[in-house]
């Protein structure tokens, strides 16, 4: 039987997992935002909920905040700085 080992500080806890092993790549709705075709813009990325993007789509470039929120599509919810921030 194959036993897995645990990486050990010096204080004897577990070791805090690599930054590449934390990422998580997610897919968001950029929620009002539509590309070209029409179609709602679907951004992936491995960045924390929090975290403001910048799109640049047919009406110019617009701020998103990604959040936790799930969509009933699976994705996850970026809603538009402007609409919350004066």
């Amino acid at each position: 039987m194959a036993r897995r080992r645990e990486r050990q500080t010096r204080a004897g806890r577990p070791a805090a997992p690599s930054p590449s092993a934390a990422a998580v790549l997610r897919t968001y709705t950029l929620i009002g935002a539509r590309a070209a075709d029409g179609q709602p813009v679907h951004l992936p990325s491995g960045r924390p909920a929090g975290t403001v993007v910048t799109w640049s789509g047919p009406a110019g470039a617009e701020q998103f905040e990604l959040t936790d929120g799930v969509l009933p599509d699976g994705t996850y919810a970026a809603d538009r700085v402007g609409l919350y921030r004066p």
